[in-house]
């Protein structure tokens, strides 16, 4: 089997943490790559950019192939201009190298459009995993903005498809009930973790490692810097707790300075600054260490579809404190494996940090429950499942 895998506006390549590139980054190059090790080819096509100081070196040794679509320093909200230029030069390349594919799966519904093109000549069928619906999103986040012909298309996209990839339940009842298309059609596949890469060790060797000190209460935040992640709110929960040696350490990507700036000035106006550690991007291996390293693992976010960075915090057995938000729901069980809080608001976060930075006996246990959780969320059930949507799609 030969699968053409689209990720037009997120190349997999690309370090995660940065501006546009998190859990969908990820999630496709881990799926490529899985893949791959199971006998199927995967070309993966991305639209060529101009960010290539922060790929990865790492991860080029997947079959990846940048497709020009406009001018490469265009940011995603102007890319569905060009998705037919996009989808044309996808079979450009397919042609002059003599390619047939059995299967198209899209990621995100920019991908989905280009698919859209590409079935009408290749008379194949696509998958695709949306990662997330403007409208959730709009429901959950009043800062939204993205292209005017989003939600349109994405109907339009869940329409053409031929099996629809979610990674829970809310997803799937969501876009059966709002978009009219046959519960049959969406399966659920959550992603999953590497629990070899994320595992428990010890927290003050991991500390040493990064250098942090051994007697801190260290909170972690991980994921993209946007305001979508509602990292305003844990700052001011931050400046509502008693202990003076609190941190947190953000780890993400630098390259959203807007974003950056807003939330460094919003440290310096609560009196933050020797507590808020802004790291940046870090690799997925040296990743594992800042995991073990914090005490708990803190999501504020407005949504996620489902929240990547607080299944690999449980894979190194931390509790995490996210708000009950999309698929957040299914790797965090409330309390038992951390907190899920209904209300985005400073006092409910305050409360359970506290709670949680004050109990070493309820966070070890937490930790060991979540670790015990993530171990039925791996990447090898995950494949398995997407495997075999692939070949009955293909088969029939």
């Amino acid at each position: 089997m030969k699968i053409a895998l689209l990720s037009v506006h997120g190349d997999p390549a690309l370090q995660a943490g940065g501006k546009d590139a998190g859990g969908m980054n990820i999630y496709v190059r881990e799926v490529a790559q899985r893949l791959q090790n199971q006998g199927i080819q995967v070309d993966i096509f991305t639209r060529k950019h101009d960010r290539v100081n922060e790929i990865e070196d790492s991860f080029l040794n997947m079959n990846l192939v940048y497709i020009e679509a406009g001018d490469i320093s265009t940011e995603k909200v102007g890319i569905y201009s060009h998705l037919k230029e996009f989808a044309n030069n996808v079979v450009t390349y397919a042609n002059s190298n003599n390619l047939n594919y059995d299967l198209i799966y899209a990621h995100y519904w920019l991908s989905g459009v280009a698919a859209i093109e590409l079935k009408k000549l290749w008379k194949i069928p696509i998958v695709t995993s949306f990662h997330t619906i403007q409208e959730i999103k709009q429901e959950s986040f009043p800062y939204n903005t993205d292209d005017p012909e989003r939600a349109r298309q994405e109907r339009l996209v869940s329409d053409n498809s031929d099996a629809i990839v979610v990674w829970s339940k809310h997803e799937k009842n969501f876009i059966v009930d709002h978009f009219n298309i046959d519960s049959k059609k969406l399966i659920i596949i959550p992603p999953g973790v590497d629990i070899e890469l994320f595992h428990s060790m010890d927290k003050l060797k991991a500390r040493e490692y990064l250098n942090i000190n051994a007697k801190s209460k260290i909170m972690l935040f991980v994921g993209r810097l946007e305001r979508l992640k509602g990292l305003d709110v844990l700052l001011e929960a931050i400046s509502m707790i008693d202990n003076q040696d609190t941190n947190l350490l953000v780890v993400g990507g630098t390259y959203n300075i807007e974003e950056v700036t807003r939330l460094k000035n919003i440290s310096l106006s609560l009196g933050l600054t020797n507590k808020v550690h802004f790291i940046g991007a870090v690799n997925r291996n040296e990743l594992k260490y800042y995991y073990n390293a914090a005490d708990l693992c803190v999501l504020p976010s407005y949504y996620e579809s489902f929240g990547l960075a607080a299944l690999e915090a449980a894979a190194c057995g931390r509790p995490v404190i996210a708000s009950k938000k999309g698929g957040l729901s299914s790797i965090v069980k409330d309390k038992v494996t951390g907190y899920l809080l209904q209300w985005r608001c400073p006092g409910p976060f305050v409360e359970k940090i506290e709670i949680l930075l004050n109990n070493n006996e309820l966070r070890t246990s937490m930790g060991r429950q979540a670790r015990k959780h993530s171990e039925k969320l791996t990447w090898d059930s995950s494949i398995h499942s997407l495997k075999k949507l692939f070949i009955k799609l293909t088969s029939s």
